[in-house]
């Protein structure tokens, strides 16, 4: 792992961490973090999966330079495949299928305090 991969990884790690606090405080319980599918799967990492009363949110965190960059990094595949791991979790849990879900981003720039941008987009 290059030097400039590893402040990448850390900094995405410290960013999830702060999400995490930040949904924790108000009101959300983490149902999942850092979900991973087999390579090659064609199904994407889910960073967070959380609730609140009857929505689950299946949530993307992005951290750049700026909060703008941050959010236009979600790229259409990457939702898309974000969209096949939540249908995949909710076939392994089917306790959850009743809930109202969606898919939410939350994003870092330069400060400490994330900014959440609610049903950021529908599969």
């Amino acid at each position: 792992m290059t030097a400039v991969h590893a402040a990448a990884e850390k900094r995405g790690r410290v960013a999830e961490a702060l999400c995490v606090l930040v949904l924790r405080v108000t009101g959300w319980r983490i149902v999942a973090q850092r979900l991973k599918a087999k390579r090659g799967s064609g199904l994407g990492e889910v960073d967070i999966v959380a609730r609140r009363g009857r929505t689950l949110s299946f949530i993307e965190v992005k951290a750049r330079a700026t909060v703008e960059q941050a959010a236009e990094s979600v790229t259409p595949a990457q939702r898309a495949r974000i969209a096949r791991s939540a249908e995949v979790y909710l076939q392994h849990h089917p306790d959850l299928v009743h809930y109202n879900v969606r898919f939410d981003v939350m994003v870092l720039g330069g400060g400490f305090i994330p900014r959440r941008i609610v049903d950021a987009w529908r599969p």
